[in-house]
Order: structure tokens, then sequence, then C-alpha cells
């Protein structure tokens, strides 16, 4: 038997002036499988998020605009899919899907294991965790469901084998449809016609154990 925990890590500046994107945090984790009988540890996967404080955001006078435009191309998009164009709290029509009344977005960039932990749902259950860890004060988590770019292992720091191998677009289409449905399990609903998928955080997410079951 073994045991699987997500181990995450971030930084914050103590500096008191510093750029926007200071209120951006960055979740660098690992998942580690823990033999019940050696004691012994070994990493079987990586997790990846962001977390907008667009409260904190707001409290210092900082433009949200500036904060999510200085620190990535993603974000910028995430903003003007998002957020009211000069405010701090998401648009209308977001509000009024999601219940999104909390100002803050969690965002889930990636999860990837080795490839003989594939299949039992462990992604999906770091991914609910990181949820329960790092959604407080969220109105949101979104995430854009697709398969990774095989060539991405490098900017993963992972072995290549961790990248799911899709064939042609026929093959990328069918992984993408898996994913989207295992993250349908939690409660994600996709964002218009966008490739995006969004967790309202007002939502009560089915336990771990149900998440489990077979589908």
């Amino acid at each position: 038997m073994a045991s699987f925990d997500v181990i995450l890590r971030t930084r914050a500046s103590l500096h008191p002036c510093g750029e926007p994107d200071e209120f951006v945090s960055t979740y660098d984790g690992v998942i580690t499988c823990t033999d019940d009988v050696t004691g012994r540890s070994k990493n079987v996967g990586r997790v990846h998020a962001l977390k907008v404080h667009a409260s904190l955001a707001v409290d210092q006078g900082e433009s949200l605009f500036d904060v999510c435009d200085c620190h990535s191309q993603e974000l910028h998009l995430l903003h003007t899919l998002l957020y009211e164009s000069k405010g701090y709290g998401f648009r209308d029509p977001i509000v009024e899907m999601f219940d999104a009344v909390e100002w803050n977005l969690l965002v889930l960039d990636y999860v990837v294991l080795a490839p003989k932990w594939r299949g039992l749902k462990i992604g999906l259950l770091a991914v609910r965790k990181m949820v329960d860890l790092l959604g407080s004060g969220c109105g949101l988590a979104v995430s854009l469901i697709a398969p990774l770019r095989h060539d991405s292992h490098a900017l993963l720091r992972v072995p290549p084998s961790w990248i799911p191998e899709t064939t042609g677009k026929q093959g990328r289409r069918e992984a993408a449809v898996k994913l989207r449905r295992y993250y349908r399990r939690m409660g994600f609903v996709r964002l218009g016609r966008t490739p995006y998928y969004a967790l309202p955080m007002t939502k009560r997410m089915p336990p771990a154990e149900k998440l489990l079951e077979p589908e």
C-alpha cells in the first residue's frame, strides 16, 4: 500500500515597493508517493497554480489590469475574459452565472503524473486538494483543460515520458474530452466558447471518496 500527498511551495517579497505582479502568488508543487511499509517517498507528479489577489490590489490602490498584464499573457487574457475592465470584481455575467462575489481568482495551471500512476484519479484528487487549500477568498477557480504539449517537459522540469503522447488532432481532441470529463465531476463548467473551465467557489465539491467511484 502507498500514501499520496501534494506538497506546495510559494514565495513573496518583503520589499514595500515592488512590481504589480507581486499581487499574484505562484504555487509550485510535487505529488509524492510514500510506501507504507518502508516509509520511502518519491515524486510521482508535479502541479502548478496561481492566485490573483484582487482584494489586496484594491486595498493598496494597484490596478488589477496592471497586475495581470505585468504577470503574463495568460493572466492578461483571463482579466479581459473575467474582470471588469477598470475595476476589481468579476463582470456581471460571470457573477450571475457563478455567484462569484469574491474577487480573488485561482488559476489551476497544470497537473502532470508519471506514467505508472495515471488512471488512478490521483491528478483529480490533487486538483481538489489545491482548490481546498488555495481557494479561500476566491470567487472562481479556472483551468485551461487541454493535453500538455509533448515538448513541454523541459519547461515543467519532468522527464519526457511524463507527458502523455497524443497522435494528431484527433488524438488531442480525445485526450481533451477525457480530461474535461474528469473536471466536470468536480463541478467545472465551460466558460462560454472559450477553452477555459470554471469552478464556482460557492459550489460544494463532491468528497474525495465520490471522485474515486467508477464513472
